[in-house]
């Protein structure tokens, strides 16, 4: 019974850390990475450190501090600014999604071993099917 109440009390403990953690604060980092930035850079507002993008940047902190949400803020440029303030999927086909401040993250080096791991099967596969039809026509003649 001691054991139950231990384990209850470790789910209700790990749940609310849990939970802490996912109420993270909102940051202008978070909400610059989905609007584009106004000037013809081909960065996202996110990586952009022009005079223009540091306005935005700049206001975007202010309605943090407000108390605003993402969506709020998200709203509140798209409304102010018009469609280009969003990150369009046209623009990341243009190229404005280059972000310069980041390394590979986790997906993109699990692609990349994965690619690796896959080719080096392959080339193996390849030189160990060569090598043995090479050997078989060798002992037939």
């Amino acid at each position: 019974m001691a054991g139950f109440f231990l384990l209850l009390f470790f789910l209700v403990v790990s749940n609310n850390i849990i939970a802490a953690e996912n109420k993270s604060a909102l940051t202008v980092r978070e909400v610059a990475k989905d609007l584009a930035c106004p000037c013809q850079c081909p960065l996202i507002l996110q990586d952009c450190n022009m005079s223009c993008g540091l306005r935005w940047k700049e206001e975007i902190g202010q309605k943090i501090a407000e108390g605003k949400s993402k969506a709020q803020i998200t709203k509140y440029f798209i409304a102010k600014y018009g469609e280009g303030a969003r990150l369009t999927p046209l623009q990341k086909i243009q190229g404005k999604i280059y972000q310069y401040t980041r390394g590979f993250g986790t997906g993109e080096w699990v692609i990349l071993v994965s690619g690796v791991f896959i080719w080096m099967l392959l080339m193996f596969f390849m030189v160990y099917f060569l090598v043995n039809k090479h050997l078989s026509r060798q002992k037939v003649t």
